[in-house]
């Protein structure tokens, strides 16, 4: 079976920012576990909080609606850490 894009995977619409990422399959491992796992939510919201992930192009906040389609996330944008998950 072939697995949908994440990008145009369909989301009820009003979808929070993390609730987005909680369901999101591809996230950079937690540096506060080891061995490294997915991030809890309170990292989540720390991320998103300090300005550290970027969603179409802005910084969104946990409690901010996303809005569809996705082209661009990016993780730690100011950081050596850069992870881009999606950019067309």
């Amino acid at each position: 079976m072939k697995k949908a894009n994440p990008s145009t995977r369909k989301f009820e619409p009003g979808i929070k920012a993390i609730d987005f990422l909680k369901s999101y399959p591809y996230l950079p491992c937690s540096v506060m576990k080891i061995p490294f796992e997915r991030p809890s939510n309170a990292e989540l919201r720390r991320w998103l909080k300090d300005g550290a992930i970027v969603l179409n192009n802005k910084k969104v906040k946990a409690n901010d609606e996303i809005k569809y389609p996705i082209t661009e996330l990016i993780f730690f944008p100011q950081g050596k850490r850069k992870t881009t998950i999606i950019q067309k």
